[in-house]
């Protein structure tokens, strides 16, 4: 693990230099435009937004655990939000558009009551590339994503972590083919997750076959069929194989509902290992299969005689996940999210966030924990220009397990003001 934290800590430390040189790019890109494209600058192809942001944090549990220790900080950097857009004529003279998005928003956090200076990513640093071809009546589609975040909240109280780094990196392949009213989807995905919390660094593999009938427009009824793989880089951990299969509708189920129902089965498999601790010794991790119903659903609403707020909402359980609890090889998982996006004022928009995640850990070195996390959030934004918009948020998380010393809450408050040039 320690050689784990170390790529992390040596990633991390190239990661500010490229942010720091694209900031000071963006900036020098900035003052050499001519007045108009001020806003956002376009130059053929390239287009982005450049700003900065300031602002202030308080926490009661700065190191996320049942120790508490309060916290004042103060917070600031560079944003920066752009992409490139290229027709390409992959096999066909079709104008479909190749693009590649990157998105940064870097901060220094200064510790007032402790002396103490962090560099984060207050969003997820994220680049994302699409290249469409066509080959005859298949649509392809190339891509890889790549993002980094060291700030997620939920994340961090999960592994019991004042702060933890994740980096995703994401290569896919996705074919897609219409017969008129049916279409048939075929997918493989590999991705690479390395993370500074204990024993959740994996590769992934996934192949998806996906047939769809088109009910009517913008709405389908759909069959998922998945196979996946996971192997962890930590002894504590198995190897697992998951297959899944559901059926469900998709699109705009009502006027005013847009989202997804969906229901199947799912197994997951996890492979007998041998455990060699570092300190010396041995444990066996027997084979096993772990299964059962999975579902999900996710939507969003307007009323038409409040076309101001939007309800948004998803359920969801499956019973076998991974990289979510150390040291444990799979995770049922079954959670509840709701949240409310209420504009007060035409510049005024108020944002109410709830959920409640259960998950129980399947093998590994922990194959007992138990973890119920509670989540809430209010986040008030106003917007008072063009460049100029500023928000309060509230955050409370509470985590509670059947582990000793792993029980505790963290409430976060944060203001800050976001300015685009």
């Amino acid at each position: 693990m320690l050689g784990y934290i170390e790529v992390i800590k040596a990633a991390n430390a190239r990661c500010q230099v490229v942010i720091k040189l694209l900031a000071a790019i963006g900036f020098a890109v900035f003052f050499t435009l001519p007045a108009h494209a001020q806003q956002t600058f376009v130059m053929g192809p390239i287009h982005g937004d450049v700003g900065a942001q300031a602002g202030v944090q308080y926490t009661d549990n700065l190191n996320n655990s049942p120790n508490k220790q309060s916290a004042f900080s103060l917070l600031g950097g560079p944003t920066f939000n752009g992409g490139i857009t290229l027709p390409v004529h992959f096999g066909s003279n079709l104008g479909d558009e190749m693009t590649l998005n990157a998105g940064v928003s870097y901060q220094e956090q200064y510790y007032l009551t402790t002396n103490y200076m962090t560099q984060s990513f207050s969003s997820p640093l994220s680049v994302n590339l699409a290249i469409p071809m066509r080959f005859g009546e298949w649509k392809a589609t190339v891509g890889d994503t790549f993002s980094y975040e060291n700030v997620d909240l939920d994340s961090a109280v999960l592994a019991n972590q004042a702060q933890v780094a994740e980096y995703d990196n994401t290569a896919s392949i996705n074919l897609d083919r219409n017969f008129g009213k049916t279409d048939l989807g075929l997918g493989a995905q590999r991705m690479d997750k390395i993370s500074s919390a204990p024993s959740q660094s994996e590769t992934d593999y996934n192949l998806s076959v996906t047939p769809a009938y088109i009910l009517r427009q913008n709405y389908r009824l759909f069959w998922a069929n998945t196979y996946g793989m996971s192997f962890p880089d930590d002894y504590t951990r198995q190897n697992t194989e998951s297959y899944s299969s559901e059926i469900g509708v998709s699109g705009q189920i009502t006027p005013y509902f847009n989202g997804s129902i969906q229901a199947g089965y799912a197994l997951t498999h996890l492979d007998e290992k041998v455990a060699r601790f570092p300190s010396g010794g041995t444990t066996n991790l027997p084979a096993q299969w772990s299964g059962g119903p999975s579902a999900s659903m996710t939507g969003s609403y307007t009323h038409p005689l409040n076309p101001n707020t939007t309800y948004s909402f998803s359920a969801f359980y499956s019973p076998g996940v991974t990289a979510l609890l150390t040291s444990s090889s799979a995770q049922s998982v079954l959670g509840v999210t709701m949240s409310i996006a209420h504009r007060l004022t035409k510049d005024l928009t108020l944002a109410p966030t709830a959920q409640w995640t259960h998950i129980e850990s399947i093998g590994g070195i922990n194959s007992s924990e138990k973890d119920d996390i509670f989540s809430t959030g209010l986040t008030l934004t106003r917007q008072f220009s063009r460049h100029l918009s500023a928000y309060i948020e509230y955050r409370y998380v509470n985590k509670t397990s059947n582990l000793p010393l792993n029980t505790f809450d963290v409430t976060q408050i944060t203001v800050q003001a976001n300015y685009t040039f």
